[in-house]
């Protein structure tokens, strides 16, 4: 008897096991046999994950290029000419110690006078006997939206600060609205994906709606009729992630190269995003919408269909 149920559930899970494979063999079939409707679904899939992608990848590098020039806008700090090496040394680790301050960098006179003067030697060699600039200390915070809790405590201390307040809360304010506009855009193309890739799985299914009555009136489970369809919208929502992906990965390197040397030209030391930053922000949202909504799509469309 013992060996007798052992023989029974080897063929039992055989049988599951061949029975999983063809039902996986019917959904790749069913996807080559309705092709023109896989077509659609997946020309809907892709274009719009095209489209949120770039808008993806716009939003992330405005606010990336915002957050690159709030990091140069620095606070300068100017320093009495009778404070002695100790003092500054003192100085610059009081200030190092103030939180929010990423970075302390140290100029001195010379320094600052061969900045002021640039390329005019001429000008540097006539000041740099009796050079009227003082030494400073460039001070820059890890955001900029704690500028002015960092700068008043170097008022504390009884420091010379300069820095530039106006331009401050006009960055602010900017990145700001960009995070926003940028989200309820994001948000916007994610609702409009999710309608346009739901209707064509619905449809898709919907045309079949004779091959799924007739399943059911041969004695067929809702299992047996579910899974092929199963498989072909996991087909279709992988497909559809593949190809924008790639698209996206070619455009973007090809653009964000012409950019960057635009930018540091223009601007200087300005960067976008790498594009590995941006494809791990944006792949797990493709795989979400394609393959999620592709298999969602499938099962509540065909629940209507299957109450025969």
């Amino acid at each position: 008897m013992v060996e007798l149920s052992r023989t029974n559930i080897v063929e039992v899970t055989a049988l599951k096991g061949h029975t999983i494979s063809y039902l996986f063999l019917e959904g790749l079939k069913s996807l080559w046999k309705n092709r023109l409707m896989a077509f659609a679904s997946v020309a809907t899939i892709v274009l719009s994950l095209l489209v949120l992608g770039m808008s993806y990848a716009i939003a992330n590098n405005f606010e990336y290029i915002i957050g690159q020039i709030e990091q140069k806008i620095g606070i300068s700090v100017y320093l009495n000419d009778t404070l002695s090496d100790i003092q500054t040394a003192e100085l610059e680790k009081k200030i190092k110690s103030i939180p929010n301050v990423s970075q302390v960098s140290y100029i001195t006179k010379d320094e600052a006078l061969q900045i002021f003067a640039g390329e005019d030697i001429v000008l540097y060699d006539e000041f740099k006997d009796d050079n009227p600039l003082p030494a400073s200390f460039e001070v820059r915070v890890n955001q900029i939206v704690n500028q002015q809790a960092v700068v008043e405590q170097l008022m504390q201390l009884g420091l010379e600060v300069n820095f530039f307040q106006a331009e401050t809360d006009i960055f602010i304010s900017l990145n700001a609205a960009i995070q926003f506009f940028s989200s309820i855009v994001i948000i916007i193309l994610i609702i409009i994906s999710l309608l346009l890739i739901t209707n064509t799985i619905k449809l898709t299914v919907f045309v079949r709606k004779k091959e799924i009555e007739i399943m059911k009136y041969i004695g067929a489970t809702d299992s047996f009729i579910r899974v092929p369809f199963l498989v072909e919208g996991i087909s279709i929502g992988i497909i559809g992630v593949i190809i924008p992906t790639i698209v996206i990965f070619r455009v973007y390197d090809v653009v964000a190269r012409g950019l960057s040397k635009v930018l540091i030209d223009v601007v200087g030391g300005i960067y976008l995003r790498p594009i590995e930053t941006i494809m791990v922000g944006l792949v797990p949202i493709y795989i979400v919408l394609a393959i999620g909504i592709s298999m969602l799509g499938s099962i509540i469309a065909l629940r209507r269909h299957l109450k025969v």
